[in-house]
């Protein structure tokens, strides 16, 4: 019979007690590192006694100066009426027709041609794709006008554009 060859490491390579002290040896040291790290970072971030809270300008507790809050400026607007636009809708035999003005920054007004092609193309694009269940839809006017604001800003640029505005609206 063959004898069994002797493992010159003896019983670490199997898990026995030397191969424990190596793998107890790297986690303890893990530990110590990780509570070092821990406790490092408590004492870093964490705010001071003295630290000024939003809880201690409420009480009056320490000497803040309060800071104005300004309301914003109102942006002065003025409003372009476009053509309006007839458009067939699809499924039925139904024409929309639609009547849109622009408000636009005041100060941009002489820039914007309120009957621009590129502008009527970017409209027209999106009124020849409803159809008449859209139309029905309750919400449909409110989608309608942020379609339009999205193209009115893609083409003209968005500080130009606040709002696009339905004036008219008729289905026949």
């Amino acid at each position: 019979m063959k004898k069994p060859k002797k493992n010159p490491k003896g019983d670490a390579a199997k898990g026995g007690a030397d191969g424990a002290k190596k793998g107890g040896m790297v986690g303890k040291l893990a530990l110590v590192v990780a509570m070092g790290a821990t406790s490092f970072c408590t004492v870093f971030f964490l705010p001071k006694e003295d630290t000024v809270t939003p809880e201690h300008v409420e009480a009056g507790e320490h000497d803040v100066p309060a800071v104005e809050e300004l309301p914003p400026e109102p942006i002065v607007t003025a409003f372009l009426d476009m053509e309006s636009f007839t458009v067939s809708l699809k499924g039925r035999r139904r024409i929309l027709r639609l009547g849109v003005a622009l408000e636009a920054p005041e100060d941009m007004v002489e820039f914007i041609d309120p009957n621009d092609p590129q502008l009527r193309d970017a409209f027209m694009g999106y009124l020849s794709a409803i159809d008449i269940a859209q139309v029905e839809d309750a919400a449909f006017l409110v989608r309608l006008r942020s379609q339009l604001t999205r193209r009115a800003k893609f083409v003209l640029g968005d500080a130009n554009v606040q709002n696009v505005l339905i004036t008219d609206f008729l289905v026949r």
